[in-house]
């Protein structure tokens, strides 16, 4: 084995300032701050390389070399070869000015120190280069990325064996991925009622057709037999506007398009996506929040029932695991139940898509086990949940500490997974092996699969690998908070969910004007413009979106409100050494005592 974390059965015998066994074991998966595992990853990464140089030697041996010692040793050929090692060079310096993410200084985005196995993983198909299209340009590749999913899957609490998925760029793009299973998905159930209709099989409205579910719509497809057309009424199979005047015609209503469903704490991609997939900015409708940031139930009813009467068919309902702005858990186990009680009281089925790219890996936390676990109970309920949904996204280069880039799709259902019927006349495509008819982008490194595949057979998405890792992760958060709140300054933190910590500095009475000026000065100080002491983020919460949350937070010091949006420092506490006792910076007091100074200037 490459990686071995040693017992968990070992007595505790340390010393009060040594780390538990178990941490210490976590930490041989990591480089470390000041390199220190450098030797032995050197070693390792020396032995990957002999083993591909030598493969590649064994392979057709008897074909001879095309490179001879004496083209080795012409002057144009060692000429180039210095130029390459020039160029080299002068790259490793320009990276030097990169930010340094590996710091337990770094505390600003969701990106940190990536795992070594990870590493290995993906330099190890870096070397091979594999195209997870097809099984013929990646044999090994596809596989890999197949049980890599299972993993994920596994994590979440998916049902073994029914889980289908790949890997993607980021998280964006999984989310697109979604869209294209619930369109889909919506379509062929729209397509299937309005011909049942018209044969006078059915008498659903519209809203009810879009909602069927597949036994409502095996039945129909049985009556109506394997040979009938449905591209009449399929939007993507025929002309999309002479298909809505046909569904018009059919169901005697005046057909407006779907609807998606999204809270207003969405990621970016969701916007996108309503306008790559054609719908319309007007289709994108969003679920309020409530005074904790997070998807009001009420406010989801509502807007489904609004849909309901106008009969807009719900695409999908998009609920977030882990926030991008702090970190928050969407209520999901209250959000699918009043999806399960649409559909067992009215015979409505909603397609569900839990947006997990940053929490998704808390599943590893274990939250069945209260006496390793410290999220709170909504969260755990919020992850508990996620496998009853249709799908999800994930972010092995988030929480998984994964290189860029790599994003994971999983779908619960095999059968809303394959819904593209694609083919290329270059390509022999095996339907249950081949991603790339299913997949919206073409060709894809294996590298995100590998990575993730070679860290979940190392590390371990369990409580004692990269829940450890997490868990670290939150009792960090929680002593940059007690540091922070023991200063002589008036710290507002929005209280956290996750290992994401935001905060203002504020006097009370103040005007939010005034306090977001003071923010904006700090973030300036800490940010990756300046070598300061550390390196932060800000985010901004806009009252439109976030307006019971931002009321109550300013209410605590009787802020006086002159703007419409709240300006914060935004911490990912991602760093698995950021509270190691072994350095000699105790890394959360002294970014506590960073702010301080800079505050002083700025009152």
């Amino acid at each position: 084995m490459l990686f071995d974390i040693g017992s968990q059965e070992e007595p505790d015998t340390r010393p009060p300032d040594q780390c538990e066994p178990g941490d210490i074991a976590l930490k041989s998966f990591f480089l470390g701050p000041q390199s220190e595992n450098a030797d032995w990853f050197g070693e390792v990464f020396n032995g990957v390389l002999t083993a591909y140089f030598s493969w590649r030697r064994r392979m057709y041996q008897h074909d001879g070399t095309a490179i001879s010692d004496g083209d080795i040793q012409t002057p144009q050929f060692q000429r180039r070869r210095r130029q390459m090692i020039a160029q080299m060079q002068q790259l490793l310096q320009r990276f030097e000015g990169e930010v340094p993410k590996f710091s337990p200084r770094y505390i600003g985005h969701m990106f940190s120190e990536t795992s070594l196995p990870a590493m290995i993983g993906h330099v190890i198909t870096l070397l091979h280069n594999p195209n997870n299209v097809s099984g013929e340009a990646s044999r090994v590749g596809v596989q890999i990325e197949r049980e890599a999913v299972e993993e994920l899957a596994g994590m979440l609490g998916f049902d073994e064996g029914q889980p289908r998925g790949h890997f993607t760029s980021g998280g964006t793009v999984a989310n697109f991925e979604a869209m294209v299973r619930a369109r889909r998905r919506m379509e062929r159930f729209i397509a299937t009622g309005a011909r049942a209709r018209s044969e006078g099989l059915d008498e659903s409205t519209l809203f009810e057709a879009a909602h069927m579910g597949w036994e409502r719509y095996d039945e129909l497809y049985d009556q109506l037999g394997d040979d009938t057309d449905l591209s009449a009424f399929w939007p993507t199979e025929d002309n999309p506007y002479r298909v809505a005047a046909r569904i018009n015609s059919c169901f005697g209503t005046d057909y407006q398009g779907p609807v998606v469903l999204v809270p207003a704490h969405k990621h970016y991609s969701w916007t996108k996506g309503v306008q790559l997939t054609g719908l319309g900015a007007e289709a994108f409708w969003t679920v309020d929040l409530n005074e904790q940031g997070m998807v009001c139930i009420d406010s989801l009813t509502e807007r489904i029932e609004q849909a309901r009467q106008q009969q807009r068919p719900v695409m999908m309902v998009v609920s977030v695991a882990g926030t991008t702005e702090l970190g928050t858990f969407d209520p999901i186990d209250r959000i699918q139940q009043v999806l399960d009680d649409y559909r067992s009281r009215h015979g409505v089925d909603i397609y569900h898509h839990v947006d997990a790219a940053y929490g998704g890996f808390f599943a590893a936390n274990v939250c069945g086990d209260t006496d390793s676990c410290n999220l709170g109970d909504g969260v755990c309920r919020a992850i508990e949940a996620i496998p009853r949904a249709n799908s999800v996204t994930l972010d092995p280069h988030k929480l998984g500490y994964v290189p860029y880039a790599s994003g994971a799709f999983v779908c619960a259902d095999a059968r809303e997974y394959f819904a593209n019927d694609i083919d290329a006349p270059y390509v022999a495509f095996e339907p249950e092996r081949d991603p790339g008819p299913q997949t919206i982008e073409g060709s894809r490194s294996a590298a995100g699969a590998v990575a993730t595949w070679l860290t979940a057979r190392t590390v371990g998405l369990n409580s004692d690998g990269y829940g450890r890792i997490l868990r670290r992760t939150l009792r960090a958060r929680q002593r940059l908070e007690a540091e922070l709140n023991h200063l002589n300054t008036p710290v507002r933190i929005i209280p956290s969910q996750s290992n994401i910590l935001s905060f203002c500095i504020a006097r009370d009475d103040e005007s939010l004007s005034e306090t977001n000026r003071r923010t904006q000065r700090i973030y300036e100080a800490f940010s990756p413009q300046r070598n300061g002491e550390f390196f932060v983020s800000k985010t901004t919460l806009r009252r439109s979106e976030y307006r019971q949350l931002i009321e109550s937070f300013v209410q605590r010091w009787d802020g006086q409100f002159d703007e419409d949006q709240l300006v914060l420092i935004r911490l990912c506490v991602m760093n698995p050494f950021i509270d190691s006792r072994e350095t000699n910076t105790n890394f959360p007091r002294a970014f506590a005592r960073a702010v301080e100074r800079q505050v002083m200037g700025t009152f």
